[in-house]
């Protein structure tokens, strides 16, 4: 029987979208679909290099990766990306000093890029359009998706439904992908050559179905088809930039859609104007975007209201049926500061009235840090060279803390496979000692937890799963770049656990090879599939 693989958080559907939103492939069914598959860069597939020129887990990846429970996140693209922050002396001090200190740094495009956006950032109209094209060449974006972008007529929420709607219009019809072959590209290569020449990648014929509750999850993975599980990554996505007189009527219009969201990560990259977005720009991007408006605050009042509207609460935390389905939080993004308000005045409080949220933080690292004090206290000092014990120690990642409420609420976290959210930038880490590092470090923090009791201990490992954040633009561990590299992936997680229930079993809960296999496994499926259980 082949093994199935879970992923908490990717966008399988984003790259095509992108790529033939506004061209004529829109107004045919037939093509403007995500099992029509952009062609992939394939060298720096194979690489792991970061991922702007290639899928990591489109429809095709997934389907003959095995990955067959998916978490699908809708992120419409947030304006801030082409918005940078004014050019000063010292930031340009900044650029020359990097392109004459770095060895190739002259014959660096990116190098380059990043230097010319600075002086275009925050200029006149006349200088979109350049800024544009310079991003279309830096993200491996079609310039006229950037023009949309940065124009009038971007509206947020417009947007997530028009990707709700792209990624459900396959849902439930067997498909035999087709290749999508972008601009001049198409003139001289063949789709059924690079079929044969390409076959994992661009050769499937199959099923996925976006589903609305556990037993349809069932349904469709015994059918040995892609099950997948709607979520939303930003509330930025309810259009909190131009108005938020709509946020509560949108969620609860949310809340009706034919297929449920399963949950909603509060924040992403740039303010929502409702609570605190973690720091998560290197300084690399920091010169082309600005990101420091509302950064590692605390939380507001219109995202307290959102966030109860969310989870079904009325003003007193308790379960309004009134208030429609409930939506969950994940955490990933937000800031250590408004996590903390999450647990004291939301998830503490419910738990002491029997009513558990389970706590999700959906693609993480860890920071090195045992309490959200520590996260807090470090965040203003952030930066691109400082490492924890090894750890990226920035709020952006979990803290022991974190982990604890994971465990006490029967929670799941996402291990995220970037390799700077990790703690390495430049491939100097094996990829499973990288992540490994991560996960046993997050374990620890479980079992030498005071407040978590035995019975929640012994259930160490049931608290993870992957959390890719494949076709997030991340810079991915190397060896497992994309969804058919899981099987690698698995092997050598088991190589790491049986190594330790041979070292110290007792202590983690690995009293023979079938609680490795148990451990393993859970976290390359079953811990996903068994929160769903108990949540959808």
């Amino acid at each position: 029987m082949k093994k199935k693989y879970a992923d908490l958080h990717c966008h399988p559907h984003s790259r095509a979208f992108h790529w033939m939103r506004h061209t004529k492939n829109e107004q045919r069914a037939d093509k403007y679909h995500p099992w029509n598959i952009v062609l992939s860069n394939f060298k720096k597939q194979e690489k792991g290099k970061r991922a702007f020129s290639y899928s990591q887990c489109d429809p095709v990846k997934l389907w003959n990766g095995e990955a067959k429970l998916v978490f699908a996140s809708l992120y419409p693209f947030e304006k801030g990306f082409y918005k940078g922050g004014e050019i000063d002396q010292s930031k340009l001090i900044r650029i020359l000093d990097v392109l004459a200190t770095s060895g190739l740094g002259l014959l660096n495009p990116l190098k380059w890029f990043q230097a010319i956006f600075a002086f275009a950032t925050g200029a006149p109209t006349i200088l979109k359009i350049a800024r544009a094209f310079l991003q279309s060449l830096l993200m491996r974006m079609p310039i006229r998706r950037i023009k949309h972008f940065i124009s009038s007529d971007y509206d947020y929420y417009e947007e997530l439904v028009l990707e709700r709607d792209f990624l459900l219009s396959k849902s439930g019809h067997d498909t035999r992908n087709e290749i999508y072959i972008p601009g001049i590209k198409r003139l001289f290569k063949s789709p059924s050559k690079l079929r044969k020449k390409y076959p994992e990648s661009l050769d499937a014929t199959g099923r996925y179905i976006v589903c609305k509750d556990h037993s349809e999850v069932k349904s469709t993975l015994d059918n040995d088809q892609i099950a997948m599980v709607l979520t939303i990554e930003g509330m930025h996505a309810l259009g909190t930039d131009v108005s938020l007189d709509k946020v509560e009527d949108r969620i609860m219009e949310i809340k009706q859609w034919p297929v449920p969201v399963f949950f909603m990560t509060f924040a992403h990259h740039f303010n929502n104007f409702l609570g605190g977005h973690a720091h998560s720009f290197p300084d690399a991007l920091r010169i082309l975007s600005d990101q420091t408006d509302g950064m590692n605050g605390g939380m507001l009042p219109e995202g307290e209201k959102a966030i109860k509207l969310l989870l079904g609460l009325n003003e007193n935390l308790n379960q309004d049926p009134s208030l429609g389905r409930r939506i969950l939080v994940d955490l990933k993004h937000t800031s250590a500061l408004s996590r903390q308000w999450y647990y004291e005045k939301v998830v503490a409080p419910c738990l002491g009235k029997e009513d558990t949220i389970p706590v999700i933080l959906s693609h993480v690292g860890y920071s090195g840090w045992q309490t959200l004090d520590e996260a807090i206290a470090y965040a203003g000092q952030e930066n691109d060279h400082e490492l924890n014990d090894g750890f990226y120690p920035w709020n952006i990642n979990a803290c022991g803390e974190d982990v604890m409420w994971a465990a006490k609420t029967g929670g799941l976290v996402g291990i995220c496979f970037d390799q700077r959210i990790l703690g390495d930038k430049k491939d100097k880490v094996k990829s499973i000692d990288l992540i490994w590092k991560n996960l046993k470090a997050m374990v620890d923090a479980i079992l030498e937890n005071g407040e978590l009791n035995n019975e929640q201990k012994s259930k160490c490992w049931s608290y993870f799963t992957l959390g890719t954040d494949f076709e997030g633009y991340i810079d991915p561990t190397q060896d497992y770049g994309n969804s058919l590299l899981f099987d690698d992936f698995e092997k050598d997680l088991y190589e790491k656990v049986h190594t330790l229930k041979e070292i110290d079993g007792a202590k983690y809960h690995l009293a023979d090879d079938n609680d490795v296999e148990k451990a393993v496994r859970g976290i390359c499926f079953d811990n996903a599939y068994h929160f769903l259980e108990r949540n959808f």
